[in-house]
């Protein structure tokens, strides 16, 4: 006994009863068909089914109360049973009475019956390709009906019709005008970006500082230990000893020194100061304190090894001044600021490609970038002897994105405020707006100026229009538009031209424009009406 018979619904077909097994365990199977299924309807289904049974090593049983489907099934080679029990087994149908035996005369040759072999099919045929739809010729007239209708409302309906009324313009515009922008404000949309970029570079200098040859100067100090001389004699009165200008010293090193001072007196029993200078100069003048010593071609000095008594010389403090000469690289003023220049220009540049690609669609960038002050440091200052320094710099800029579209509308707005009131603004005409931006200010602050150049004709009441031309005849219709205070009038009917105006008022278009040919100015100067 099979365990777990498969219950085929009537509706089932072939490929549907074929996955069912396919998904049952066990080698056997029980297949119980309803009285009007699907599958029982032909030898050709058994056939199908027995292949694939075999395919997937299976046995199956078909249990059905219907004689013919029971014969089918037994052609095929499926045992057969009439009913299952109430533990799931098998029950034979009972056997069919047998018939009379016929006379000789009734009998005929053995009745022959086709028997068709069918191979398994790789892939499972549809559901949809086997059930039989009756009502598919009903759907497809109703479809037919039905797009007869859609093309008799679509030639109610569809029809569409352009009015152009030509108005009796004149030139209408503002010249120099002034509209302000800011975030967050209509009718301009503004939106800030601040970038912050810092960079560091390396710049030579061009200053030299020269140093000439100079010799050595300073100070140095005679001493007079004689007494006054005595009276009378022939140095009677005489205040002291004079050095003369020019007067040669020598400093223990050998190194000559002059006198630059004028002639110099040095009391008796007192002291006296002197300039003196390298006689040759240089570096090699720079001496030591209390090297210069020795008074050249003094009869005074004789005794001053030691014991210092007569007219003797000493520098207290050391010599100096006293230069080679060179050149060496001095930072300018001018460095300072050319490098800040070039550095200031370079960030300038990064963060002004920076807020170019940050452009969304449809915005424009300001050419006017806020920058703040630059913050410059170096690692050196003018005055300084170096070759080259490094100066850092940080600059913060602002860039200011709007919409291009939004300050036209702007102008166009000014433009219709100081319109008559008894006119209008030929918008469809189009509006000449041309502007720039006059000022930019940290916080995304604008200020545009500029023109706006239209036309301006009799105010028309639009809606009064078409409830007068709508489904109204062509011809009735155009004698209306006559009546208008305009130039000309003109109707063209899409997709085709009909006797009458189209009935639904959305269809219809009236476009109020402007031939400029019949305008005596046609190009629009500034409008009499003054700028607040």
């Amino acid at each position: 006994m099979a365990a777990n018979p498969i219950y085929v619904e009537s509706e089932e077909e072939i490929p549907e009863v074929v996955e069912r097994l396919r998904r049952t365990n066990g080698p056997e199977t029980m297949l119980v068909l309803p009285a009007r299924s699907r599958v029982g309807q032909s030898r050709f289904n058994f056939q199908l089914l027995r292949n694939y049974a075999a395919r997937m090593d299976k046995k199956i049983t078909v249990v059905c109360d219907d004689p013919a489907v029971q014969k089918m099934a037994s052609e095929s080679g499926f045992p057969v049973f009439g009913t299952l029990d109430r533990r799931g087994a098998g029950v034979p149908s009972e056997s069919p009475v047998a018939e009379a035996p016929k006379k000789w005369w009734q009998r005929k040759g053995q009745r022959l019956e086709p028997h068709i072999g069918v191979i398994a099919p790789t892939r499972l045929i549809t559901k949809s390709a086997t059930e039989l739809k009756p009502g598919r010729f009903l759907l497809y007239m109703t479809a037919l009906l039905m797009l007869l209708v859609g093309l008799s409302a679509v030639a109610v309906f569809v029809p569409s019709a352009s009015v152009t009324l030509i108005a009796k313009a004149a030139p209408f515009s503002e010249r120099d005008v002034e509209i302000r922008a800011e975030p967050g404000k209509a009718p301009i949309r503004v939106r800030t970006n601040v970038i912050s970029r810092t960079d560091s570079q390396g710049f030579k200098t061009t200053g030299v500082k020269q140093v000439p040859l100079a010799p050595a100067t300073g100070v140095v100090v005679y001493t007079n230990s004689f007494p006054p001389p005595q009276c009378p004699g022939l140095a009677c009165g005489s205040p002291g000893i004079v050095v003369p200008y020019g007067q040669r010293l020598m400093n223990t090193n050998q190194v000559e020194f002059a006198q630059t001072s004028g002639n110099t007196t040095v009391p008796w029993n007192s002291t006296a100061q002197a300039n003196v200078v390298s006689v040759t100069p240089g570096t090699v003048g720079n001496v030591g304190s209390s090297s210069i010593t020795q008074i050249e071609g003094s009869q005074y000095s004789g005794n001053c090894d030691g014991g210092h008594r007569g007219l003797c010389v000493n520098n207290p403090q050391a010599t100096g001044n006293g230069t080679d000469p060179s050149s060496t690289p001095l930072m300018t003023e001018s460095d300072f600021d050319a490098g800040r220049a070039q550095l200031e220009q370079s960030l300038h540049q990064e963060i002004a490609q920076q807020l170019a690609a940050a452009l969304k669609s449809g915005e424009k960038l300001s050419q006017t970038i806020v920058f703040a002050a630059p913050q410059f440091n170096t690692d050196h200052k003018p005055g300084d002897n170096v070759p080259a320094f490094n100066g850092t710099m940080t600059v913060q800029g602002e860039g200011d994105y709007y919409v291009d579209g939004d300050v036209a509308k702007a102008f166009v707005q000014y433009l219709q405020a100081r319109v008559p009131n008894d006119q209008q603004l030929l918008t469809d005409s189009g509006v000449k707006v041309d502007y720039r931006i006059l000022s930019a200010t940290t916080g995304g602050h604008l200020t545009f100026i500029g023109n706006a150049t239209a036309y301006v004709a009799p105010k028309l009441d639009q809606d009064k229009i078409l409830s007068s031309i709508v489904g109204r005849p062509l011809q009735g219709a155009k004698f209306y538009l006559q009546t208008l205070p305009i130039q000309s009038s003109s109707i063209e009917e899409q997709p085709f031209a009909l006797p009458l105006m189209p009935f639904l008022s959305r269809r219809i278009t009236i476009h109020y424009t402007v031939d400029s040919s019949l305008v005596p100015n046609n190009s629009p100067s500034a409008s009499p009406s003054p700028s607040p």
